[in-house]
């Protein structure tokens, strides 16, 4: 019960609501319904940049939200949160840009 007590979902107020809905869409459209991060497509979420258990004056304001994946959303919560960030190497770093560069290139490279 304890650790129930302890996590509150301080956005639920917000995301619950029909102005969130607005919000949502316009944040999608203005960020090319992709990932700031990594520029997934797909299922995204609106993540508040600055978080609203600290700042509930802006859970509505569009500066403060931005289209993330849900596993970008994680790290970046998980890390707010604090979680240690996750431990990368150069190697590891090249391979995520290696499939980010293959995942933004949307042509298909056939010959015919």
């Amino acid at each position: 019960m304890g650790m129930k007590r302890d996590y509150i979902r301080h956005s639920k107020r917000v995301t619950a609501t029909r102005r969130w809905q607005v919000l949502r869409a316009a944040v999608l459209e203005r960020d090319g319904w992709a990932c700031v991060d990594c520029g997934a497509r797909g299922r995204l979420e609106i993540d508040h940049i600055k978080p609203v258990r600290t700042n509930p004056e802006l859970a509505f304001d569009p500066a403060n939200c931005a289209a993330r994946c849900a596993s970008c959303h994680t790290r970046k919560t998980r890390i707010e949160c604090g979680h240690p960030a996750p431990k990368t190497t150069p190697e590891r770093d090249a391979w995520g840009q290696a499939v980010a560069d293959l995942a933004a290139n949307t042509q298909p490279n056939i010959a015919r």
